[in-house]
């Protein structure tokens, strides 16, 4: 089995681990990039209200009055609810993103020389030394006796060679060649002691390696853990992303749409903004309502109070009054002494001359009254 230095786990859990801070800050970033187009549609919903709110408002009032104004701004009005719900998803996205942001806070501290570590690692990196220790010890010590015992191997060579020398010579003396076979004892049972040493620290070697081997085996399982624990939590924020994206209340945002729906259908009458312009601009009593019964047809009473002064009318009036209610229109002809066909641009400009100051005194009214 290799045998990898502490160096080796170190560097690989803090590429992990470091690679694992920029993966959280991209996911921060992603959410908060997502959040920021909300944030920019809510302010885009709130801007169109104001815009258009002003618009409508200072809309000429000879054509834009009444239930049908009041249907325009019920519709630029919605944007604002809209936006009310916009807000609240901003806050639940706003609220992922800060509790995934404290976590990711906690788990990754600060450091000197880089930027964030995990808040692990120097305890990881203390465990992967002390493991390895005792290890390298007997690493250490096998190689120094392997070294000797090359050195104990030459050694021997030589006293070998000194012993042949001489005990070819002839010439040389008893104490010459007991001297050479003590040399030549010597290094065999140096030999052979170191070599017993190395026996023993290899024993020692094997046995530090299996301790070693399950230290750092516990050790990485903590380690992945850790990576277990920080893609789990990436999981739990996408989900809790996912949910804070969606709306919190969908029967909200659909009783926005469904109330401005009911009101457009319920609440806007053309019949009503006619009369109420024919009343506005004196082509019939301001007070009574001769134009429409109680549910709201378009059936004539049989008795209608019209004012006695000549009113101030256009022929638009007239032929808009001739597509509300043949009747009503037939109706308004009489009383003002005219029938469709005698009705012409002049005799209109006459009316307009002749009634113009009885109709302000009257019923105080101008050309550009706000209806709404």
């Amino acid at each position: 089995m290799m045998v990898y230095p502490p160096s080796f786990f170190v560097a690989k859990s803090q590429v992990f681990y470091i690679l694992g801070y920029d993966v959280s800050k991209d996911l921060m970033f992603m959410m908060e990039d997502y959040c920021n187009l909300h944030r920019q549609f809510s302010r885009g919903l709130i801007s169109y209200f104001e815009r258009w709110s002003k618009r409508i408002q200072h809309q000429n009032t000879l054509c834009s009055y009444n239930t049908t104004k009041r249907a325009l701004l019920d519709t630029v009005k919605s944007a604002k609810k809209l936006a009310f719900v916009e807000d609240k998803r901003i806050q639940n996205i706003q609220h992922v993103i800060d509790k995934y942001k404290t976590i990711v806070n906690d788990t990754y501290i600060p450091t000197r020389f880089s930027s964030q570590q995990h808040r692990r690692t120097k305890e990881f990196k203390k465990q992967f030394k002390e493991a390895y220790q005792m290890l390298n010890d007997c690493k250490i010590k096998l190689d120094n006796l392997k070294n000797d015992y090359k050195i104990a191997q030459e050694d021997l060579k030589k006293a070998d060679s000194a012993h042949e020398i001489v005990f070819s010579d002839s010439t040389t003396t008893d104490k010459q060649r007991t001297r050479a076979i003590e040399m030549q004892t010597k290094r065999r049972r140096s030999l052979k002691k170191i070599s017993g040493r190395i026996a023993v620290i290899e024993n020692n070697y094997n046995h530090a390696n299996k301790v070693y081997c399950r230290r750092v085996k516990v050790i990485f399982q903590d380690c992945q853990q850790e990576e277990e624990h920080r893609l789990d939590l990436i999981k739990e924020t996408l989900i809790d992303f996912c949910q804070a994206i969606q709306i919190e209340n969908q029967i909200e945002l659909d009783k926005v749409y469904e109330d401005l729906a009911h009101q457009i259908q319920t609440k806007q009458n053309s019949l009503d903004d006619i009369i109420y312009w024919a009343q506005s601009y004196g082509a019939i009593d301001y007070n009574i309502d001769p134009l429409r019964d109680d549910s709201k047809t378009s059936k004539v009473r049989k008795h209608h109070i019209f004012i006695e002064e000549s009113p101030t009318i256009n022929s638009k009036s007239l032929i808009e009054a001739k597509k509300m209610d043949t009747k009503v229109y037939e109706s308004i002809l009489t009383t003002l002494g005219a029938d469709d066909e005698d009705i012409s641009e002049t005799k209109i400009t006459t009316m307009r001359k002749t009634g113009k100051e009885s109709n302000s005194k009257k019923f105080s009214t101008t050309t550009e009254i706000d209806f709404y």
